[in-house]
């Protein structure tokens, strides 16, 4: 059973990873979404790779690379919190 500090620490940190995934998306999104069909697939596997190798980096010292689904979950949901604050800005 993991500790409750090392699964706030594992919540806080999978919910800032998605707020910086979407600022990463959104600052290369013009990489992702190029013209040449092959440059596309090399970018986005390259930023996916990039993006889950740093994940896994920041994971392995909090929580000794234990992954949870709720992991993946606040990932998302980070994702949709850095969207709609880029849209609050953006007005």
């Amino acid at each position: 059973m993991i500790p409750l500090s090392i699964q706030f620490s594992l919540i806080g940190y999978s919910f800032f990873f998605g707020i910086l995934f979407f600022l990463f998306y959104y600052a290369f999104r013009r990489f992702l979404y190029c013209e040449n069909v092959y440059f596309r697939v090399m970018n986005t596997l390259s930023f996916i790779l990039a993006l889950t190798l740093l994940y896994f980096l920041g994971l392995e010292r909090i929580s000794d690379g234990i992954l949870h689904i709720y992991s993946l979950f606040l990932i998302g949901v980070g994702f949709v919190v850095g969207n709609l604050i880029a849209r609050r800005i953006k007005k």
